[in-house]
């Protein structure tokens, strides 16, 4: 008897190759993950448009990525009148409610067994909803900012509980993320962690500066206020008094921050040292950590950092903040130096011990590299397929 693969819809607001941050490289590992174990796997990919009018029979563009049916929705952005909102107003509440009916329309015609969601807000929320008004199992995944920032917010966090409790299994990927959810609705029973994965590339960190050229430090991702780039230039400050160095941002500003970035760079006078890099293909990261000769991560709060993984696995030495899975991915000391969040002094000391000891550079990388074996897409794949069998007997749908 041929038995039908089970079909898994997975939720989130990030997914290449239109968005390229560590969430959207975190959901494409984990639907490979389900993929190779046998799943029928859905990716539904929601965003919000610039204009407000978007149709249903409009919004859906379903494409195939290396065996994936990956559907882009796209929904209206609400606007209110230039007078304000009136009482029956909502900050975005038919944008969620499109998010909600779309996902709905194509659960009726795809009739999947079992929801993924990537980020309690919105996309954990309106999951929640479909799969408990479905009557099906959910598995939300938490991340970082949906934590760290919207349970801050008195309009959100409410929907964030919501989301955890329409939540058979809550995976985050560091214990401080379920901790922290717990304390807003009881987890512990049903939740784990599991860290991103890497693979280690082939080319590894060269130690050589050439003779005069500036130490180059470099830091990556989107960077908004959980990433802790105005502690970064403080240091950059104090270190250039001493120090020929230049800063590498390999990325892109949120609008949100750029006022303070600029404002940062006019107070701690950096501008000439500091070069933003624009994105590149994930493939190419590797080549561009090897080439630095410090990788900084000074964020305020984390999940479970790609990039920190990655500049490991290319041996690049590293300081980071003590956030989120940090001190699971580093021993300080020995594969990477940790400091402080929020603490420009600390940053800056760990950054100058480095630059001072290349033995210390020497003796990280060759570490954090090693350290990186123990985070293989191996062990990710085997602790998700833990998850999976939580709900669905994927034994009779691993491929051969």
């Amino acid at each position: 008897m041929r038995h039908r693969r089970h079909k898994l819809l997975i939720v989130t607001p990030e997914f290449p190759p239109a968005q390229w941050g560590g969430l959207a490289r975190t959901v494409l590992k984990v639907a490979i993950h389900a993929l190779d174990m046998g799943f029928e796997t859905h990716v539904a990919c929601l965003t919000v448009a610039p204009h407000s009018v978007v149709l249903f029979d409009e919004n859906v563009q379903t494409t195939v990525f290396r065996g994936m049916t990956i559907h882009n929705i796209i929904v209206g952005k609400e606007g209110f009148p230039d007078n304000g909102r009136d009482i029956w107003d909502c900050p975005h509440n038919l944008s969620i409610q499109m998010m909600f009916q779309s996902l709905e329309f194509l659960e009726k015609r795809e009739d999947y067994d079992i929801f993924q969601s990537f980020f309690l807000y919105p996309i954990g929320y309106i999951t929640g909803l479909l799969a408990a008004k479905r009557r099906k199992p959910m598995i939300s995944c938490v991340v970082g900012n949906d934590i760290n920032k919207y349970f801050f917010s008195p309009e959100k966090v409410a929907v964030c509980k919501s989301a955890l409790e329409n939540s058979n299994f809550v995976v985050g990927l560091s214990h401080d993320l379920i901790e922290l959810a717990n304390s807003l609705c009881p987890i512990m029973q049903k939740s784990t962690v599991i860290y991103n994965s890497v693979e280690i590339p082939e080319k590894s960190w060269n130690p050589d500066t050439k003779s005069g050229a500036p130490f180059k430090i470099g830091c990556a991702g989107i960077f908004k206020y959980a990433k802790g780039l105005p502690y970064l230039l403080k240091a950059l400050e104090v270190l250039s008094k001493s120090w020929n160095v230049i800063l590498e941002l390999r990325g892109h500003l949120r609008n949100s921050e750029k006022g303070v970035f600029h404002e940062m760079l006019a107070k701690t006078g950096t501008q000439h040292r500091v070069i933003m890099l624009d994105p590149v293909p994930h493939d190419e990261i590797p080549t561009w950590l090897s080439a630095l000769d410090i990788f900084v991560l000074p964020s305020i709060t984390e999940g479970c950092p790609n990039i920190l993984m990655e500049a490991l696995a290319a041996g690049t030495p590293t300081v980071a903040t003590r956030v989120g899975a940090v001190c699971d991915l580093v021993v300080d000391g020995v594969s990477g130096l940790l400091v402080s969040p929020g603490n420009s002094t600390e940053l800056a000391n760990a950054i100058e011990r480095l630059l001072n000891d290349p033995s210390l550079r020497v003796n990280l990388s060759a570490s954090g590299r090693e350290n990186m074996k123990r985070f293989g897409p191996g062990l990710e794949r085997t602790e998700w397929e833990k998850v999976y069998r939580k709900f669905v007997n994927i034994e009779l749908f691993k491929r051969n």
